[in-house]
């Protein structure tokens, strides 16, 4: 009896410790996320292909075999949900280090982070969410997901705000002395970004200026996304000086033909604004272009870029350095 309770005695020894030792291998090769590089893949007129390849650490359970994971993964813009995707039984590339995965984003949303990005001062947040479970045999572990934020800014009405001086020549003559302009965006939404401008002149000739109307276009990469009547008449007194109103707006139906030029592009736009006004002076009536509210404006928005942690240049501080050169 005393042999054979000796026995048992050593038997559950080897299982506890077998059991330990089984447990320590799995806790140690537990796979780990340890880098997400993302870029955009095919653009179409109708959505937007992001792709990602997701590094994944060295775990001996990974070589042990035919390894194969499954990844869900988001992508959201100023908390907006662009792109959100699960794939199941992704292989693992040969060295079992990565899967390589991708997702649509339908351009349909584009407006709604548009509002979003002009309402949060011209600010967009990109957050991308990856997360993967490991599957090999019965075993399934989750790997630690790595989630990755990228904050880009632009100030596309930056050129209206000045209190540079500027004329304005018409009938060969100068018929406004510009004292300054400026522009802020009204409240967007997805069907619609308002631009509210505004320049203060002065008339320094001896008759009235009658301004019948003041038209404007809006471009985006010589894409019209806004067109129609900023103001109806008004008119600047003779010796005067007076504010002139200018209210435009972005059509954003029309971003989601922008958004495939901006990308395929390299995430590079151009912002034109065009103002023109007719104008009354003796009896003659002529339109000519208001150059003192008209600009072009070259922006880079490099919403995915690296989206590294490795205190690279953001797209935010390169436009700066761009505007500043």
């Amino acid at each position: 009896m005393d042999r054979r309770r000796a026995v048992l005695a050593v038997l559950a020894v080897i299982v506890l410790t077998g059991g330990t030792a089984t447990y320590g291998v799995i806790t140690a090769d537990r796979p780990q996320v340890e880098s997400v590089e993302t870029e955009w893949g095919t653009v179409t007129d109708e959505r937007t292909e992001v792709e990602t390849r997701i590094g994944v650490d060295e775990p001996l359970v990974l070589r042990a075999g035919d390894a194969a994971a499954n990844v869900s993964y988001t992508v959201s813009a100023n908390d907006i949900v662009l792109a959100s995707e699960r794939d199941n039984r992704v292989r693992f590339d040969d060295a079992g280090r990565a899967v390589t995965v991708s997702t649509w984003i339908d351009n349909d949303e584009i407006p709604a982070w548009w509002a979003s990005h002009v309402n949060r001062n011209e600010t967009t947040t990109v957050r991308i969410d990856p997360d993967v479970v490991a599957a090999y045999g019965d075993i399934r572990l989750p790997a630690d997901g790595m989630t990755q934020e990228r904050t880009v800014r632009t100030d596309l009405l930056e050129p209206l705000r000045t209190n540079q001086t500027q004329r304005l020549r018409a009938y060969d003559r100068t018929v406004f002395v510009v004292d300054e302009t400026d522009a802020e965006w009204g409240n967007a939404t997805e069907n619609r970004t308002p631009i509210d401008a505004s320049a203060t002149v002065t008339n320094p000739t001896r008759l009235p200026v009658p301004i019948t109307e003041i038209g404007y276009t809006i471009r985006l990469n010589g894409i019209v996304v806004g067109e129609g009547v900023a103001a109806e008449r008004t008119v600047i007194p003779a010796d005067s000086t007076r504010t002139i109103d200018a209210r435009a707006a972005i059509d954003n139906t029309e971003l989601d033909d922008w958004w495939v030029t901006h990308l395929r592009n390299d995430e590079t736009s151009t912002l034109s604004v065009e103002f023109n006004a007719t104008l009354e002076y003796a009896g003659v009536q002529r339109t000519v272009p208001l150059e003192f509210l008209s600009y072009d404006r070259t922006f880079r928005t490099d919403l995915i870029g690296s989206m590294d942690r490795s205190g690279n240049e953001s797209a935010s501080d390169r436009n700066e350095r761009q505007e500043r050169s």
